[in-house]
């Protein structure tokens, strides 16, 4: 199971990299860079998870003294912080130069997420790793089979800048571990064309009894694209291949090869009549992006959408939504058919194909509309997700995902929180049923909400006050959820300040040590402290008391520490009537009677 894990993390590096992102709007990264301050560990790693989703490469300013944070994350007791920080790294573009001998060490590291982690940060340094490459080449032959593979994939992720390497990658394609073998064959995939000269290995390893290994293989000929035009013959075997998953590939490969792959058309002809339901989509697809190339197929890709078989049909709209989008505007007609399909799990593969297809499918938006209130669970879900993925050309749809945030089915409420989530600003009026949802019983559904509120822009104190009150019905998400209220924060000075006393985190500001022995707090820090609980405790007042009930109690229990553990004078009277007017508690009399004694 581990190397399966392997091999699979393995297999996404390359969409991870390829993935498009944007920098961070200020907000963001302040909130984020705050909660670097916190005291519990798995928030910085949920910090170095949101970081590592940014594109920090264009001119993003990060304090110096954050960076130097960043980097002693790198060496942290907890693996999986070890592990977000090397994401993070891989993403600070020439930043991360200084952290390259802390990435090496992590090349050893005795957890192998650490170990891809670091692998996939040296790879994205791109340029910046010149100077790694004699150590990536001696990695290439270290006697543990998981650093080998995780070097090996950070050669492929570098791309023409590692081509100095393609005799020690020809060497790993015939590694004696089966996982280090297949991230080889993808690393040659991702080099493209400069790994041309490794034809003849590839066309060996298409040959391999292990199937895992074929078809990291087969995937690997489709990303050279055109230069695998010597692969036809292989190609054309492994269309009958009896793994599905293969055929699938080879299908995927054929449409990568552009106009070459019309020797392809008579197999095409028999997939599109495959028992797989993805090998026929796929199949679909790569004849649709053929054009007139296959012209004499076309007839029998429109019956498709009328096939008395319903996985046909399916299969059919499934690959409609995977098609570029100009070919794929001409079969709106059949997407628009669909809609009506008896089978449910036709009319959710539309749903799904619309919101692939974005903007260019903008006119079925009132039939996506139908299929939100589908007597089928599963088309509501797909069509909540659609719309989600339509973004704000979906936006008139908005009222229908708010009910749809009360479905009776957990997995429509995760997909419509989902999809609120995507939509972002255009749904802020929908952000009181998010942080309704912060109490469903389905964890799914609250860490789906927890994500999309995180994509709803800057939040106000009374919504981060309700984020905090979750943290004591979620224990198993806290973090993410102390987390989300510093992002949400963005970076304000006195909201930090409120996140870091409340929301029970894993030591209060007062404590020395976990052990629970507490320190004098200075007058004026108590002031300052007070001043922003009171203003909380106001804010909570306006709020309907379940959703702020656990952390009103938490709040009367921290200012209570603080009036203790501070010596007040009687120019502080005005603050301490406030919160005994808030609370009613007799200590806080007595405290403002002793001092107007003095005064």
């Amino acid at each position: 199971m581990l190397l399966l894990l392997v091999a699979l993390l393995a297999v996404n590096l390359g969409h991870v990299q390829a993935s498009e992102k944007s920098p961070p709007e200020d907000w963001q990264l302040q909130g984020t860079l705050a909660s670097l301050d916190d005291s519990d560990p798995d928030v910085w790693g949920e910090a170095m998870k949101k970081i590592s989703e940014y594109d920090l490469k264009s001119p993003v300013e990060i304090p110096s003294e954050r960076i130097e944070q960043i980097g002693k994350l790198l060496r942290n007791e907890d693996s999986e912080v070890r592990s977000a920080a090397a994401w993070a790294v891989g993403n600070l573009g020439s930043e991360a130069k200084q952290f390259i001998p802390q990435l090496l060490q992590l090349f050893r590291d005795e957890n192998w997420r650490v170990v891809i982690a670091a692998a996939t940060a040296v790879g994205n340094l791109e340029s910046e790793a010149q100077e790694l490459i004699p150590q990536l080449q001696q990695l290439l032959t270290n006697k543990y089979w998981r650093v080998r593979a995780a070097a090996v994939t950070a050669v492929g992720n570098l791309g023409s800048e590692a081509k100095e390497l393609i005799p020690q990658l020809q060497q790993l394609l015939s590694d004696e571990n089966l996982e280090v073998r297949r991230a080889a064959t993808i690393a040659v995939g991702n080099l493209g064309s400069e790994a041309k000269e490794l034809i003849p290995q590839l066309q060996q390893l298409l040959r391999e009894k292990n199937s895992n290994i074929r078809y990291a293989a087969v995937t690997a000929v489709g990303e050279m694209g055109w230069e695998a035009t010597e692969f036809i013959p292989q190609l054309q075997q492994l269309l009958r291949e009896k793994n599905s998953n293969i055929r699938y590939a080879a299908v995927t490969a054929v449409g990568e090869m552009g106009w070459e792959a019309t020797e392809f058309i008579p197999q095409l002809q028999q997939l599109l009549r495959d028992k797989n339901w993805r090998v026929r989509a796929a199949a679909v697809r790569v004849v649709s992006e053929m054009g007139w190339e296959a012209k004499e197929l076309i007839p029998q890709l429109e019956q498709l959408f009328s096939d008395e078989d319903s996985d046909v049909r399916r299969a059919a709209a499934w690959a409609v939504g995977e098609m570029e989008s100009e070919t794929a505007k001409e079969f709106i007609p059949e997407l628009r058919q669909l809609f009506k399909d008896k089978n449910g799990r036709v009319r959710a593969a539309t749903a799904r194909a619309v919101g692939n297809l974005g903007w260019e499918a903008k006119e079925l938006i009132p039939q996506l509309q139908q299929l939100l209130s589908d007597e089928d669970s599963d088309v509501r879900r797909a069509a909540a997700t659609a719309v989600g993925n339509l973004e704000s050309e979906a936006k008139q749809l908005i009222p229908q995902l708010q009910q749809l945030l009360s479905d009776e089915d957990s997995d429509v409420r995760r997909a419509a929180a989902t999809a609120v989530g995507n939509l972002g600003s255009e749904a802020k009026q929908l952000i009181p049923q998010l942080l309704d949802l912060l109490r469903d019983e389905d964890s799914e559904v609250r860490e789906a909400t927890a994500k999309a509120l995180g994509q709803m822009g800057k939040f106000n104190t009374q919504q981060i006050l309700q984020i905090l009150n979750a943290t004591h019905r979620n224990r198993d998400q806290k973090a993410g959820l102390r987390f989300l209220a510093y992002f949400t924060s963005g970076g304000e000075s006195d909201t930090v300040t409120l996140i870091q006393w409340l929301g029970s985190p894993k030591r209060y500001p007062d404590l020395i040590d976990n052990f629970g022995e507490e320190q004098s707090i200075s007058r004026e820090e108590g002031k300052k402290v007070l001043e922003i609980f009171a203003d909380a405790w106001e804010e909570s007042e306006s709020i309907e008391l379940e959703q702020v009930r656990d952390l009103r109690s938490e709040l009367k229990a921290q200012i209570n520490k603080v009036f203790k553990n501070v010596n007040w004078q009687p120019e502080d009277i005005a603050l301490l009537k406030r919160h005994y007017d808030n609370l009613q508690d007799e200590d806080i009399k007595a405290k403002i009677d002793a001092l107007e004694g003095i005064q």
